[in-house]
């Protein structure tokens, strides 16, 4: 699926801008993403979505929990003085809105979180003691058909009895989330970040951005010389130290805002978000749309 800029626009309905002078203390949009974060988990452990086994549903945290460590993980990454291996945030910044992908598919069904836990069982299949891949099978709904497949196509043959192949079905990519997604405006809201994710996936691969990034950041780089000084510092702030943060923080409070369509009542959750995203939308361009294409549509307090 090929996405156009056509397909992806979306023209911005709130009649102020942003003020790009403005600061935001970090340690602010810290308190937001944790907040948020936390009642999440909370909405979950308080209790078991319809069809999802407790189970899934402890998973569906774990999900969430992942984003709390990759944002102190970039916090991390950026704390000092100005540094070359601050540019590792920003691959950091793309597992953050992965996850958002992912649990927005799994958020869907139960049979989305089996689906990825089949994936993982699948992958550390011989690679781990026999014992605990068989209670690990079990919890992950992998059902003998499937192991013993598996188990033909990696090794050859699967002694025991005659069976039925069955493949696990690939956990899907981001753009695969976004093929499979039926619910009209979290479409158009995973749409509208996939070139944001497409730009961060260039740090992971070690493309020309990744490389760029490096040489205005690396206080040894002789090409530095070719740049003012307060051009380079001004880079390495808005590029370098902002935009991982920002990227976090839209994708750990959406993440959030996902887990409220289940839980319509839980008024912490709702009051948490809401909150997250007035600020947000303060301060961030990037946060504007997808409050505007789907968050603001989840909360009854706006």
């Amino acid at each position: 699926m090929k996405l156009s800029v056509q397909s992806i626009k979306h023209v911005l309905q709130q009649d102020t801008d942003i003020d790009p002078a403005a600061g935001w203390d970090v340690r602010e949009v810290d308190a937001l993403i944790f907040g948020c974060n936390k009642v999440a988990q909370d909405a979950l452990a308080s209790a078991i979505p319809n069809g999802f086994s407790d189970f899934e549903r402890d998973h569906l945290k774990l999900l969430l929990d992942g984003q709390r460590y990759g944002h102190l993980t970039i916090r991390r990454l950026l704390e000092g003085d100005q540094s070359a291996s601050a540019v590792d945030a920003l691959p950091i910044a793309r597992l953050q809105l992965e996850v958002l992908y992912s649990l927005c598919f799994m958020l869907h069904g139960g049979q989305n979180v089996r689906l990825f836990l089949k994936n993982g069982w699948k992958k550390y299949l011989g690679k781990t003691a026999k014992p605990w891949m068989d209670q690990l099978q079990v919890l992950s709904s992998v059902t003998e058909d499937e192991r013993r497949t598996i188990e033909q196509d990696e090794i050859g043959n699967s002694p025991g009895p005659a069976f039925t192949r069955t493949r696990i079905d690939r956990f899907p990519s981001p753009m695969g989330v976004i093929e499979k997604c039926t619910v009209a405006d979290q479409r158009q809201m995973l749409m509208r970040l996939y070139p944001e994710y497409q730009f961060l996936c260039s740090f992971a691969h070690g493309d020309t951005e990744a490389t760029l990034f490096r040489i205005v950041s690396d206080g040894r780089s002789p090409l530095r010389n070719a740049l003012p000084s307060a051009q380079i510092k001004d880079f390495y702030q808005r590029e370098i130290l902002e935009t991982p943060i920002m990227y976090s923080a839209v994708a750990a409070v959406q993440a959030a805002t996902e887990v409220a369509v289940l839980y319509p009542a839980h008024l912490e959750l709702l009051v948490a978000v809401t909150k997250a995203w007035a600020a947000l939308t303060r301060h961030s361009l990037l946060a504007v749309p997808i409050w505007e294409i789907r968050a603001r549509n989840i909360l009854p307090l706006v």
